[in-house]
């Protein structure tokens, strides 16, 4: 088993817990105390750290917790390689996140595009940007980082769920079928908020939108040098169709807020319904061998969008809720990025506050709360007014696109993800200020958008 002779920390609740119940110190010099605590940690299942999902966030903490020495278990409810529902687009932002933490692999990258192009359906306009965004597949993708954690030293169980989790003043247990684990620290980071958070009093904040997704092949004009974007397809729609190529097939698929979704569920009925009748009207409809066979396929997910979550309510005594689970996705739908970032920022929060077991809440808010809100959280308060904007001041935006080339070339750098949502927020208005007759009618659209 991977990680289980790792002990760095020869004292602590590890060893205090052997004290009381196991051994007596006077008879053991520190080698013999090291090998008694390894031996019986083996047999109670005692970890340093337990991670709870092996998804990006998951095992980006699994991963930088062995690095740091910790004994740690990543814990995923699938075998790998198992599907979720994902356009799996890797942006600026995540590969350099990848490259510095030494993840990053040609291996993983199914294709490159240096283009974007964003379409407002209804009012029949198309912008052309750059835009550097790869395309991965989450089979291949959450495999690969899985298995870094576990040739990090993290011990993987696959096929093994969690399915409560038990606070103590001194350690967590962690309940599967299989068996019951206690650690210092639990990290949970199993994609969409659930109730496991609640076991430890964490109420995740979040916006609930639904994504559906299917591959497909590309038809034979489509340029590969361009990922497609396809947003205002009807009235007040709250989202986008998108198109991520693959060299030899492509990603396609909708997302938008529940409450949309609802409305157009009424509309046509069926999903399968709603989505062949976006198609139509693109015009990929006829363009795709065999269509029908592949959209019979549509798989969908919840995507837990940011609306205005505080560190508190990713944070309780010994445990730190991450990536998804903590609601830390962009108006984008790009939840990869942040669930990296926040596996990182949990796994050296934990491994730097180990060593003196300052694991409780008031000390992960100051310290790892800091650095969520720092790193994560100044962006993401910028997500949905952005989203807002775009679904409805869409005649204003387009106007500044129109009016203002360094406003198209912002939106491509946020496609991409290479400047963070506050700056192109704040880079946007200052464009919108040159022009004082959009910046009224987009600031009526808000007042009447806050009535409602």
């Amino acid at each position: 088993m991977h990680g289980a002779a790792i002990l760095p920390h020869p004292i602590g609740f590890s060893l205090m817990h052997l004290k009381s119940e196991v051994l007596s110190q006077s008879s053991l010099n520190k080698r013999n105390y090291r090998d008694a605590y390894i031996s019986y940690s083996l047999t109670m299942n005692m970890y340093e750290a337990v991670v709870i999902g092996a998804g990006p966030a998951g095992s980006t903490a699994a991963y930088v917790l062995a690095k740091r020495g910790l004994k740690t278990l990543l814990l995923e409810k699938y075998k790998f390689p198992r599907h979720k529902s994902c356009a799996a687009g890797i942006s600026v932002y995540t590969k350099n996140l990848l490259k510095e933490l030494g993840l990053y692999s040609d291996k993983i990258i199914l294709h490159e595009t240096t283009k974007a192009k964003l379409t407002f359906v209804r009012y029949n306009k198309t912008y052309e940007m750059k835009s550097l965004i790869a395309t991965s597949t989450r089979e291949l993708f959450d495999e690969y980082l899985a298995k870094q954690a576990e040739r990090a030293g993290a011990e993987l169980h696959e096929e093994e769920p969690a399915y409560k989790i038990s606070v103590g003043k001194n350690y967590v247990e962690v309940y599967t079928k299989k068996s019951t684990y206690k650690c210092k620290a639990c990290i949970i980071a199993c994609g969409v908020p659930e109730k496991l958070s609640s076991y430890a009093g964490i109420k995740t904040v979040y916006g609930k939108a639904l994504a559906f997704e299917f591959d497909a092949p590309l038809s034979e004009d489509y340029d590969l040098d361009y990922t497609l974007f396809y947003y205002a397809l009807e009235k007040d729609y709250a989202g986008y169709f998108w198109i991520f190529p693959k060299k030899d097939f492509a990603n396609y698929g909708v997302g938008s807020w529940l409450n949309t979704v609802v409305q157009l569920k009424k509309k046509y009925g069926y999903l399968q319904k709603w989505v062949e009748a976006a198609m139509k009207t693109l015009g990929y409809w006829d363009k795709i061998p065999e269509v029908e066979k592949y959209l019979k396929e549509i798989r969908g997910a919840i995507v837990p969008v940011y609306t205005e979550a505080k560190p508190e309510n990713m944070i309780a005594d010994r445990v730190l809720v991450i990536g998804d689970s903590a609601g830390l996705v962009r108006h984008t739908g790009e939840g990869i990025c942040f669930a990296i970032e926040s596996g990182k920022l949990a796994a050296e929060a934990i491994a730097d506050l180990f060593e003196e077991d300052k694991l409780d809440k008031e000390s992960l808010i100051k310290y790892y709360g800091a650095k969520i809100e720092r790193n994560i959280l100044s962006e993401l308060k910028y997500t949905t007014r952005i989203a807002d904007a775009l679904t409805y001041c869409t005649g204003v935006v387009i106007d500044l696109l129109d009016k203002e080339p360094k406003a198209v070339e912002l939106l491509g750098k946020t496609l991409e993800h290479s400047i963070p949502d506050n700056v192109y927020y704040e880079e946007t208005k200052k464009l919108l200020k040159k022009h004082p007759f959009l910046l009224m009618k987009m600031l009526k659209m808000y007042l009447r958008r806050r009535k409602y």
